[in-house]
């Protein structure tokens, strides 16, 4: 009797160590599942900061551009208001050399 026993004694454990192998891999899959579930919403969200970070890059390189643009056309700006002073000045230094070559006749005309 006693080896009777013993063997459905063993025979419990064996089921009863049967049904914990089951209980653990049920587990495993279930952290399995979330764990897949988990990665999936990572990539997700990956994709999502990747586009957010490729629109932003555009933005920054459109604002870097209108930026050159504006301080090349601000360049330009003084260049022509610098070439805009020099012609200026020779007409007035012109205007003043004829209004003096002038004058100067006039006083020759009456002086003589």
């Amino acid at each position: 009797m006693e080896l009777e026993d013993r063997v459905n004694e063993h025979d419990k454990k064996i089921k009863q160590h049967d049904k914990e192998i089951a209980r653990l891999s049920n587990n495993l899959v279930e952290m399995q599942k979330d764990l897949n579930n988990g990665l999936a919403r990572v990539d997700e969200s990956n994709r999502f900061l990747r586009e957010q970070n490729t629109r932003q890059s555009e933005q920054n390189n459109e604002i870097l551009q209108a930026i050159l643009n504006r301080n090349d056309n601000s360049e330009k700006r003084k260049h022509e208001l610098k070439m805009l002073n020099w012609s200026a000045l020779w007409k007035i230094v012109t205007v003043s050399a004829g209004a003096g070559g002038v004058i100067s006749a006039i006083v020759q005309v009456l002086f003589n």
